[in-house]
């Protein structure tokens, strides 16, 4: 890949040794470097700031910047430069990795750890090759991902089992690649017998265990599914996930008190797009039905396997939870751009057909162009 490397040049170069090292790993890696400039060590030498000028340092260094393929920044000294080239990159659709000494005598900026879009790594002398490689790696197949993730969610009972499949079923009648991946995955992976048990209460109740750990079983097991959707991704396929890690952003945050959510959002989200790398989706559809009515449909559930008898787990059983989960699914759902709510109900509260439902399911991803 092209990367263009910033970092600080007009305060001080005492890291130069380091920009050196970091251009001359992603050189062996076998990326191209549009910036090497940078770690010129005669770049600052005398009046250097008099031979340009900054329209024309402006341009030359976006320019290179949009022919590159991702951005790499060491931002361990601040510079107002490399903050604009950042958000530049970012700006124009480019991932940003954001490398930061592990014994710089500074804490890391705040404005760096907090960026929603920033992938931020700790580094040393001896892993910047281990450091580079993850995270190019990554940026790699996302860029060459010609498929979209659809993630169908809502709450427990909402239907979303019947919609994932008729949206299967309609695209493979209008001759979509897809695949079909459904969350947790309760017979399939170790983590996701782990949620099963979780569940079934074998830990106790909602409240017998951190949202913290058991937030770790419903990672787990998305990330050992994550190298096949980034294959399905990179093959084209219209990859639909019956709940997604956007369902522990609902369910695992409404355990937790209403001060402290926003901070453990932050952590479920660094963890699962950023550490874990899962790929993000492109369209979240969330089915949104009031919780008296979804508690009827889970009555009419067929009995699971991983339940052991037990006709409702720990979440379905508790109706209070469920009102709270319902309402942080509304709350993410004005956060985030690419979710839209599917209301399955009428004007006077009557559940939509299924089929009325579907049709509302095309009609968003056609909007987007998914479809």
């Amino acid at each position: 890949m092209k990367v263009y490397f910033g970092a600080s040049i007009s305060l001080n170069r005492e890291l130069l040794p380091l920009y050196r090292e970091i251009t001359k790993s992603l050189i062996r890696l076998g990326h191209t470097i549009t910036s090497e400039h940078v770690v010129d060590p005669d770049l600052t030498k005398g009046d250097w700031q008099k031979q340009y000028i900054p329209k024309e340092l402006f341009k030359r260094e976006t320019d290179r910047l949009e022919k590159s393929d991702v951005m790499v920044a060491e931002v361990t000294n601040p510079s107002w430069g490399t903050a604009f080239l950042i958000e530049h990159a970012l700006a124009s659709g480019k991932p940003v990795l954001a490398l930061f000494y592990k014994d710089a005598e500074m804490p890391l900026p705040m404005m760096i750890e907090g960026h929603p879009e920033l992938y931020v790594a700790h580094y040393s002398r001896g892993n910047i090759r281990t450091v580079l490689k993850k995270n190019l790696e990554y940026f790699g197949q996302m860029n060459h991902k010609k498929g979209k993730l659809v993630v169908i969610d809502g709450t427990d009972g909402s239907g979303k089992g019947t919609q994932t499949e008729l949206l299967l079923n309609y695209l493979k009648k209008t001759g979509k690649a897809n695949k079909y991946i459904d969350f947790p995955r309760y017979y399939t992976s170790f983590h996701g017998k782990m949620v099963g048990r979780y569940l079934k209460g074998e830990f106790g109740g909602l409240n017998s265990a951190s949202p913290y750990l058991t937030s770790l079983f419903y990672a787990l097991d998305r990330l050992t599914a994550r190298d096949e959707i980034i294959d399905w991704l990179e093959e084209g396929n219209i990859v639909v996930a019956n709940r997604y890690t956007t369902s522990s952003m609902a369910f695992q945050t409404a355990r937790i008190d209403i001060d402290k959510r926003e901070e453990f959002l932050k952590w479920l989200y660094e963890m699962e797009y950023k550490e874990h790398k899962l790929p993000k989706e492109d369209m979240v559809i969330f089915l949104y039905v009031p919780v008296e009515i979804s508690q009827k449909l889970l009555d009419q559930k067929n009995a699971r396997s991983y339940m052991k008898g037990k006709e409702k787990d720990i979440n379905e059983a508790n109706v209070a939870y469920q009102k709270e989960v319902l309402k942080l699914y509304l709350e993410l759902s004005k956060k985030f751009k690419h979710w839209e709510v599917i209301k399955c109900v009428d004007s006077k509260g009557k559940l939509l057909s299924v089929e009325a439902v579907h049709a509302k399911v095309v009609s968003l991803m056609k909007r987007r162009g998914i479809v």
